[in-house]
């Protein structure tokens, strides 16, 4: 097989792949509404009125209705009424929906440059434009497929590593990657949560998040002591183990980014201003 072929072959699996990630999305999408009634039963159509009696428009045209007392109740007691997706295209305010996405639409482009200063600091010099593309299609594999929310994690570490040769210290970049934006994640959930009133709901949770981030804090401090690690390390006992250089390898990883800490400060910054972003798309 000559190159050429090889090119369009690979270009041709990564179009099934991504038909194919479209297709499994749209799959999940429910297009029309549903109503679950007390039976179990699941009709599909369009809600005319969600009071009591429901109404609703099956796809026949014809209309039915059903006293409230007859439709299924979620955990919380809520009728089981699902709107679908034209539904709610159609309520939608078009305006402040185009504003949400791009407010929403630097988020990928954030984590594109905090990316790639994190692979900087271990001599991986990856282009910005395959950091981008990285961020969009790791973000889909996360949140838009039901691979599991470390689908495209997963996805980056492969790809980067295609492109150097130091392949552990480009995986475990992007591991640290994730640990940043979780940990800046709770640093911004914890000072949401301590000035939230007393009686809302989110002051309640204050105090679990402030012990997770006091347990994350002593945890990183034990592992960066040079006291615990001259005397309480066992590394006879570590180089043992099979796979022994390559935990070195991933153990000097973490130290390198720890020791720049203007760039570790600045993509702790920069994850705290895309999750600003979010929460005012989200809004």
């Amino acid at each position: 097989m000559t190159s050429r072929s090889k090119k369009r072959l690979f270009n041709f699996a990564r179009l099934a792949i991504c038909v194919l990630a479209l297709w499994v999305v749209i799959r999940g999408v429910t297009f029309t509404d549903e109503v679950t009634l007390a039976d179990g039963r699941v009709v599909a159509g369009e809600v005319i009125d969600a009071g009591d009696p429901v109404r609703l428009r099956l796809a026949d045209g014809s209309e039915r209705e059903w006293p409230r007392r007859e439709i299924g109740v979620d955990e919380h007691g809520e009728p089981t009424i699902a709107l679908g997706l034209k539904t709610s295209l159609r309520n939608s305010d078009w305006l402040l929906l185009l504003l949400a996405v791009l407010i929403h639409f630097p988020v990928g482009f954030l984590q594109a440059f905090r990316l790639k200063a994190l692979l900087r600091v271990q001599s991986i010099d990856l282009s910005l434009w395959n950091c981008i593309k990285l961020s969009f299609a790791g973000n889909f594999l996360n949140f838009a497929t039901p691979l599991g929310s470390n689908a495209g994690d997963v996805f980056k570490a492969y790809f980067v590593s295609l492109h150097t040769d130091r392949k552990t210290e480009a995986a475990t970049t992007v591991v640290l990657d994730r640990i940043v934006g979780l940990g800046s994640l709770l640093l911004v959930v914890a000072v949401i949560t301590t000035f939230s009133p007393t009686d809302n709901r989110l002051g309640e949770f204050s105090p679990y998040v402030l012990l997770v981030l006091a347990i994350g804090a002593v945890s990183g401090l034990i592992y960066l002591s040079p006291m615990v690690r001259r005397h309480l390390v066992p590394r006879a006992w570590l180089a043992r183990l099979p796979m022994y250089n390559q935990l070195q390898r991933i153990d000097n990883t973490a130290r390198a980014l720890v020791k720049r800490k203007g760039i570790l400060v600045g993509a702790v910054l920069l994850t705290v201003l895309l999750q600003g972003v979010a929460i005012g798309a989200y809004f």
